[in-house]
């Protein structure tokens, strides 16, 4: 693993007290705007104030033993990194649908379903990985920045609870993002770590004075309530609905691509010679995030599920520990047994959240696109990433003509995420009927070899959506045996064939077998030796590939070439 530049504390290490505690604040800050799914979940199944109030603590509960369990690291439940659980719109299109047709008691019964469901895949998820590759889990992780910036700015522009542009509203966020910007940019040290808080703080500051922040209007009838107290659990009750089984199950997948994209951030940002998503720890966090939104069905709350904006905090702080997120989950358990700490989420500003959304959108669609282009892009998957990502972008354009669509669609069609997760999971199977795994190249006596071998592997690796390191190591190592070779009689037989995970060359020819040492000939074995040259390049080529070996068959000699891909 190598530390990346301006990684500041990266994931097994542990920041100075001060900086940890600041760090989880700004955590909390960010995912505290999480909260309004529940919120608005709550308000759409009908609660009053208190209720309310009573399931923003739940909520809060759930928010902090989640965020533990998917930061854990565990040999059984966690993902080993910095990877902080929130609410998102992932569940909140199908539990407004659970909670219309049959109140919070069916949403809890179905986030319940939903997180066995992840607990089902989590063992199963390395065998998944040809039908979630990488590269759908990164689009699944831009398209979740695209919607966090599109709710960012109906939050900054007042557009959320008017369908005009308030400047009041685009005042506050306006100054809150250009503090956040500021500091990211043009500072270090501590005002570049907590930009965002600061940013919040200013923000919520500046609105508190022209009178955007009402707290009297969170409060219960009484007017007062107890500084501490223990969340009332279990007040909803239990209930399932066959018909939405599908949308649940669509909803669990959605979920799970973000949770593969996440994590597969968090690794990447903390090695600089990350490749490919590590599935033990991909699977772990899986786990813990099914166990979390069984436990959030349980008491009485909706679904969790890995939050991407805490991963865009984290890349722009540099601040990877994963002792910043169990710091993380301890607050927000405090929190749940303080009535007035429901009351302040409640009632932060929503241009100061839509600030802040918007700020860390930039990160997270940011490191979707960079999982996307980490491969060879050939023609099938610009289809599928790029009608999946249009088909995302029209759900939030045309969001009200979706939801004119039949009640059974409207969790599939109203969900941005959801209908372009469906969209890229189909269309990559579709795609892959006809997908070979193994190209042969005949290589004729007296023709250029090395354009021919160049071409033919680019193409390959363009169809295979190989890396594009493995594809550029194998072409200069297979010309460079072919060129040590010249013109054999009979010519020479070029196999390439590929998997997830390796990437394997076999030259056939008839000739003279090739030595491939391990120790650098010396300066005498090379000019003296009548072969000395081709045990150079024999040496060369050894180091160039992570395996080579000859081999005699018949009256034909096998090099094969491996690269680990």
């Amino acid at each position: 693993m190598k530390r990346p530049p301006g990684l500041l504390y990266a994931v097994d290490e542990t920041p100075p007290l001060a900086t940890l505690i600041l760090a989880a604040l700004q955590h909390v800050a960010v995912m505290s705007n999480s909260l309004v799914y529940p919120v608005i979940l709550a308000r759409e199944a009908g609660l009053s104030a208190w209720p309310l109030i009573e399931f923003g603590s739940r909520s809060m509960l759930a928010l902090g033993i989640g965020t533990i369990l998917l930061c854990a690291r565990n040999r059984f439940v966690g993902s080993g990194y910095l990877c902080p659980a929130g609410y998102s719109q992932i569940y909140l299109g199908t539990s407004v649908a659970a909670a219309h047709r049959g109140g919070l008691a069916l949403v809890c019964g179905m986030t319940l379903f939903s997180g066995a469901i992840q607990c089902a895949m989590a063992p199963l998820l390395r065998r998944l990985r040809i039908i979630l590759p990488s590269e759908i889990a990164g689009l699944v992780i831009a398209v979740v920045g695209l919607s966090l910036a599109v709710i960012g700015v109906r939050y900054s522009l007042g557009i959320a609870r008017t369908r005009e542009i308030q400047p009041i509203d685009l005042a506050v966020a306006g100054l809150s993002l250009l503090i956040m910007c500021a500091l990211n940019i043009w500072t270090r040290g501590y005002a570049k770590m907590f930009c965002i808080l600061i940013g919040m703080i200013a923000g919520y500051g500046f609105a508190a004075v022209l009178g955007l922040v009402d707290l009297s209007s969170a409060l219960p009838e009484t007017g007062t309530f107890a500084v501490l107290r223990l969340p009332n659990l279990w007040v909803t009750g239990m209930s399932f609905d066959l018909e939405l089984l599908a949308p649940f199950v669509i909803v669990a997948l959605a979920g799970t691509l973000n949770i593969m994209g996440n994590i597969s951030t968090a690794q990447r940002i903390n090695d600089d010679d990350w490749v490919r998503p590590e599935f033990r720890s991909l699977s772990r966090g899986l786990a813990g995030n099914g166990i979390a939104s069984m436990l959030c069905g349980g008491i009485g709350s909706m679904g969790l599920n890995s939050y991407s904006t805490s991963i865009g905090v984290a890349s722009a702080t540099g601040i990877t520990s994963r002792r910043v997120g169990y710091a993380i989950g301890a607050i927000f358990i405090l929190m749940a047994f303080v009535p007035a700490a429901a009351v302040a989420v409640a009632t932060v500003p929503t241009p100061v959240v839509g600030a802040a959304l918007f700020f860390s959108a930039a990160f997270v669609f940011a490191s979707g696109l960079q999982m996307i282009t980490a491969r060879l892009i050939d023609s099938r998957k610009i289809i599928v990433i790029g009608f999946s990502f249009a088909m995302a972008v029209m759900a939030d354009v045309y969001h009200d003509v979706f939801a004119t669509v039949p009640p059974i669609l409207q969790p599939l069609m109203g969900n941005a995420l959801v209908l372009g997760t469906t969209c890229a999971v189909l269309l990559n199977l579709i795609t892959r009927i006809g997908v070979r795994k193994k190209a042969i190249l005949r290589l004729e006596p007296g023709q250029p070899h090395r354009v021919a071998v160049e071409q033919f592997l680019a193409e390959q690796g363009g169809h295979w959506a190989a890396r594009r390191d493995v594809v550029n190591r194998a072409i200069f190592g297979a010309v460079q045996l072919i060129e040590i070779l010249g013109d054999p009689p009979g010519g020479v037989t070029l196999e390439a064939s590929f998997d997830e995970f390796n990437l394997d060359l076999r030259v056939r020819y008839r000739g003279a077998e090739l030595v491939f040492p391990e120790q650098r000939p010396t300066r005498r074995e090379i000019l003296d030796h009548p072969e000395g040259e081709r045990l150079l390049a024999g040496h060369l080529l050894r180091r160039s590939a992570d395996r080579i070996t000859s081999r005699t068959s018949a009256d034909q000699i096998e090099v094969h070439l491996h690269y680990d891909h």
